[in-house]
């Protein structure tokens, strides 16, 4: 299950056991997904493809970023409509923005918190463009802005989704919290 279809705390919790034990075999088998992402180089469906399935690493966002750049330039070149990879694009940029390096409340990586959060919970996350702009989406380069602008014009803001839905990071914040102390009662007791 991909981490984006999760649906529930249970969910996350088994596909975070079956992401890190595939992630262990694939390095004992030299075949970890960052060296095999690069094999699709000039395959940018099946590049995406892979990105989606290692979520929510932070550089399969950027490799899933780099994907649909790839075919954004090939649909460009052969004159054919990309606003649904432009569409996916941001959306992954603003995704991308909900994490945050580092939790002080949790005092451990932010990617911690971002991993334990069902994905259909980060679908669920509204937003618009007018309201969270590009400008704090690190994701996006100079031509993903420019092609956005021409799209859909200058927004009325810049923000991330991690400031838009604090109260839903700091929810979740807490519950990993709770959970690593139960985890850690159950080691000494």
């Amino acid at each position: 299950m991909s981490w984006i279809n999760t649906q529930t705390d249970k969910d996350v919790k088994e596909r975070v056991s079956q992401f890190w034990n595939k992630m262990r075999s694939d390095l004992k088998n030299e075949r970890f997904w960052a060296d095999k992402i690069k094999e699709f180089k000039e395959e940018p469906s099946k590049r995406l493809a892979l990105a989606m399935e290692n979520l929510p690493l932070p550089a399969a966002f950027r490799e899933a970023a780099v994907a649909l750049r790839s075919l954004i330039r090939q649909k460009k070149k052969d004159k054919e409509d990309y606003i649904d990879e432009l569409t996916l694009l941001y959306w992954f940029a603003a995704i991308n923005s909900f994490s945050i390096p580092y939790s002080n409340y949790l005092k451990q990586p932010g990617y911690n918190v971002f991993e334990s959060i069902p994905g259909n919970v980060i679908k669920t996350l509204e937003f618009s463009y007018l309201d969270l702009g590009y400008e704090h989406l690190e994701l996006l380069n100079k031509t993903d802005v420019k092609l956005l602008v021409e799209l859909w014009g200058e927004p009325k803001k810049h923000s991330t989704l991690h400031k838009i839905h604090k109260d839903v990071w700091v929810q979740y914040e807490k519950a990993l919290l709770l959970k690593q102390q139960n985890e850690q009662r159950k080691l000494f007791f």
